[in-house]
């Protein structure tokens, strides 16, 4: 996991990480009987905790270093690209990159963000849906470009989808947009959609500099940070691609509050090398969401526990396109059907004091209203071995099925040297084994994950999204063949469906045709959720407004050390 700089938002655009990266937090773990449960009710209560120490900027020092640890730097710095859409990404642009219309609060409700968005309304006229936004004239980036209706007008071009050759993570919502026009002056924008499109607080929810205006600079131009297009409380410093280290440093030509700490810095680490760093006070923050890691670091001192509620689904993506038994869907349902989640989440939780029923949805979380089960399958070795065999598989006599003299060998891509990561995956291993299909793992570093992921190098791979409050556009995202789609299973029949779904402001009737979508698109066997699971750090004592919290948007400007703790 990572330690997320913003928490997730509302918004349309959920971020991927690794699984087995579990040294940081996201702000954001055999075979037997199954005691697989049924998916969670919508509406059931979930772990609602904020436990960040808040604290008023008063009583916080003016001051003070923040180390923090990712799972990797690089290699595409665009957060806009379908490259960079990582959870290490977006954490380390929070503090020098914070540029977007909306920051959410801890319940996923959007709220304009007042240090670049004055006002915001959205009216019907003449038959057409028209967005005005009021921007905050100091708005302005630290090259000096002002963001302005220009920056929303370019940025409506490149997301628009009409030039295919931006490596985009989504078009929703952009593709609806007919023109942006200027205002009463250049600080007011206009937008008025081709149909209307809800929630339109999903719209500019990330600000994009206005000369990242061709495909070869927004797929090529990032193989660096680009301090100069950036906004926000914090500037680069310095960043070291060959120690793995990135420094921000309080920046001069922000017009928002001040922020308090003197520097922010991120390393690159294996998840392994973070318990050590903390007890040696190279870091502030360390995840122990793993029963290892919480016996490893639990007691170190100058430290405090916090917990919450981890607003991520993991689980498992198949590439449908990888030459592989994968790219078959008989076979992937037939994995659908031998994963019981059941010892997978045992190992993931054990010691925790954690405990959940499986998720049925990568939509919402289960304590969310607008959460449904959307599980085509439940996990049956027998119906798994029904499933190959009318699919031409036998069975042999070591137990593995074949076709066509090949055993069913698939391959699981991991990364990292977490101890509980490399647990399940083997215990995963035993699982398929017993259900006669040959596992191989393939363990990769931590650094390796963005490229891997970007070019599509595995067969099956456990991911962790971020979750939304609102699921309205996350099916356009994952599961439309011209989305991100990380499992290559989309279909005209769910395309239609996607792109057919009625605009409305009835965020339930919305919800509706997602969870339709979704329960459609499962049918591909394409994307399995697993479980959701706790954020649980050690965190440096006396830090302060940093934490679990939810929905809510970190303000870095907050982010401080309490008066007389210890700390660099």
């Amino acid at each position: 996991m990572t330690i997320k700089g913003n928490r997730p938002r509302a918004s349309r655009t959920m971020m991927v990480s690794t699984v087995a990266v579990l040294s940081s937090l996201v702000l954001a773990g055999c075979g037997g009987a199954s005691g697989e449960k049924k998916g969670p009710a919508a509406g059931k209560e979930g772990s609602t905790k904020i436990d960040e120490n808040p604290q008023p900027v008063e009583k916080l020092e003016k001051g003070g270093t923040l180390q923090l640890s990712v799972g990797g730097l690089g290699p595409d710095f665009n957060r806009f690209s379908a490259n960079g859409n990582t959870v290490d990404l977006s954490t380390i642009n929070g503090p020098m990159n914070n540029a977007s219309l909306w920051e959410s609060e801890a319940d996923g409700k959007p709220v304009p963000k007042k240090d670049y968005l004055l006002d915001a309304k959205s009216e019907v006229k003449g038959g057409k849906q028209v967005i005005t936004y009021t921007l905050n004239p100091k708005a302005t980036r630290n090259d000096g470009t002002p963001i302005d209706w220009k920056t929303l007008k370019n940025q409506a071009e490149v997301f628009s989808g009409k030039n295919k050759d931006y490596a985009l993570v989504t078009t929703a919502g952009y593709e609806d947009i007919e023109k942006v026009e200027r205002g009463k002056d250049d600080r007011q924008a206009i937008v008025t959609m081709k149909k209307e499109f809800y929630p339109w607080e999903d719209l500019f929810t990330g600000l994009m500099h206005p000369a990242i205006n061709t495909p070869d600079i927004f797929n090529k131009g990032f193989a660096k940070p680009r301090p100069e297009w950036m906004a926000g409380p914090f500037k680069l410093e310095k960043y070291d691609s060959s120690a793995k280290i990135i420094s921000m440093v309080p920046n001069e030509k922000w017009w928002g509050n001040k922020p308090l700490l003197d520097k922010v810095i991120f390393r690159a680490m294996e998840s392994q090398a973070t318990i050590p760093a903390f007890k040696n006070g190279e870091l502030d923050a360390v995840g122990i969401a793993t029963f290892s890691r919480y016996q490893q670091a639990s007691g170190t001192p100058n430290s405090e526990e916090r917990r919450g509620q981890r607003l991520s689904t993991i689980g498992m993506v198949f590439n449908a396109k990888a030459d592989s038994p994968v790219k078959d869907l008989k076979v992937r349902k037939a994995i659908w059907q031998a994963t019981d989640p059941a010892p997978l989440r045992e190992v993931r939780f054990k010691g925790l004091n954690w405990d959940e029923t499986r998720p049925g949805s990568w939509m919402s979380m289960p304590f969310s209203p607008y959460y449904e089960d959307n599980l085509p399958v439940k996990f049956s070795r027998e119906d798994a071995s029904k499933t190959l065999e009318e699919a031409g598989w036998k069975k042999g006599s070591d137990g593995i099925f074949a076709k066509d003299g090949k055993k069913l060998t698939v391959s699981l891509t991991t990364f990292g040297d977490d101890t509980t990561g490399a647990a399940q995956a083997q215990t995963y291993q035993k699982q398929l084994k017993e259900a006669g299909i040959d596992l191989k793992i393939d363990n990769k570093a931590s650094s390796q994950f963005q490229e891997t992921i970007a070019k599509r190098q595995y067969e099956i791979v456990f991911l962790s999204y971020t979750v939304g409050s609102d699921p309205t556009s996350v099916p356009k995202q994952y599961y439309h063949s011209k989305g991100e789609n990380l499992s290559g299973t989309g279909t005209p029949e769910i395309d239609k469906m996607i792109d057919g779904a009625k605009p409305t402001d009835d965020a339930k009737e919305r919800a509706k045709a997602a969870n339709a979508a979704e329960k459609k698109a499962m049918e591909q066997y394409g994307m399995l959720p697993l479980f959701n699971g706790p954020t649980i750090g050690l965190y440096r004592k006396g830090l302060a407004n940093f934490g679990p919290s939810l929905y809510k948007t970190r303000d870095w400007t907050k982010v401080g050390f309490e008066k007389g703790s210890t700390h660099k």
